[in-house]
């Protein structure tokens, strides 16, 4: 009876041990995951950083969620504009923010024609780049939200500095920016000079020292973007986009008749067509990769407020949003 019973505990066991195993012949997910069970994440990608935080936020996080996974990420710190060969040739894998209106030759030629580069569907923020001034420049001076107020002598002479002399200071950013405004400038008739600060964070450097002596101001700004929160600002109103901008736009500016507002952007992922093939568990996780502009604000807020890295501050935001997290990895 004993050795019954022994028997039959042992052949059961033996039984449930097989089905196991044949249960798991599939494949599995790396630990850390959620979903079906059914995909295998592994290999390496390089992910593209263009030179402003909501770029490197984007991607930071991307890093942290795949590699808990088990894959390697490398961050490649690139321009958006050299970014698009890379994708071709494959030596990136992803870029995770891409601002349609001002590479619109370039998803022609790499994602239309040549298909060497995929769109990997909207990341979730809308981006707009605009001409803002201080609120208290808006408040002293409202006409200056106006094409016809700075068309004046009396606004060169406001925004005037030692650099631009009889004409007024038009501030940008980093110079890889798109940007149209030295055509908005001549089209428009505007007595103003653009005048390069640098990097994203000079020229958010530059918006607190301006704020701090209450000094005129007039630059190129976007959201998402954390500093909106931070300073309050106030948006000029460009002519409406028409079609000859957006024509102008689709050539990047190149005709110089840009003279209008800069459209809104839907902001989208690209993707190499080689990583579709090269680690199809990976394009898909980027394919679904959505958040919004509150969340990568908090990212770069924390980054520039709380003064984290830009790695720390993306495990911050990923620590506290698992369920966001969870619906990417499948």
């Amino acid at each position: 009876m004993m050795r019954s019973r022994w028997w039959l505990i042992a052949t059961v066991a033996v039984t449930a041990i097989a089905l196991t195993a044949c249960g798991s012949s599939g494949g599995s997910k790396s630990s850390g995951g959620s979903g079906s069970g059914s995909v295998k994440y592994a290999g390496a990608v390089t992910i593209a950083v263009n030179p402003w935080d909501g770029s490197a936020a984007n991607a930071n996080v991307a890093k942290i969620v795949l590699e808990k996974q088990g894959v390697t990420v490398t961050l490649k710190d690139i321009d958006e504009n050299a970014a698009w060969p890379g994708l071709d040739s494959g030596s990136i894998d992803a870029n995770l923010e891409v601002w349609p209106s001002g590479h619109a030759s370039d998803i022609k030629t790499y994602i239309t024609e040549k298909k060497s580069v995929i769109n990997g569907g909207l990341i979730g923020p809308d981006g707009h780049i605009g001409w803002y001034v201080p609120d208290y420049v808006a408040k002293a001076h409202p006409e200056y939200l106006t094409v016809a107020g700075l068309k004046t002598a009396a606004a060169a002479k406001y925004f005037a500095t030692a650099e631009t002399g009889d004409k007024g200071q038009f501030l940008l950013g980093d110079p890889s920016y798109v940007s149209y405004d030295k055509d908005i400038i001549k089209n428009l008739g505007l007595p103003f000079q653009v005048v390069v600060g640098g990097s994203e964070a000079t020229l958010i450097t530059t918006l607190g020292k301006a704020f701090a002596d209450k000094t005129p101001l007039l630059f190129y700004f976007y959201e998402p973007q954390w500093a909106q929160s931070k300073y309050k600002l106030d948006v000029v109103k460009l002519p409406a986009v028409t079609q000859v901008c957006k024509d102008s736009a689709a050539g990047q500016g190149k005709d110089g008749k840009y003279a209008c507002d800069y459209p809104t952007d839907h902001l989208m992922k690209a993707l190499s067509a080689k990583l579709k093939s090269k680690n199809p568990a990976v394009f898909a996780f980027l394919q679904r990769m959505k958040w919004t502009a509150a969340d990568q604000n908090t990212v770069t807020t924390y980054k520039n407020q709380d003064s984290l890295s830009i790695e720390a501050a993306a495990q911050k935001w990923v620590t506290a949003n698992t369920a966001t997290v969870a619906a990417w990895v499948k």
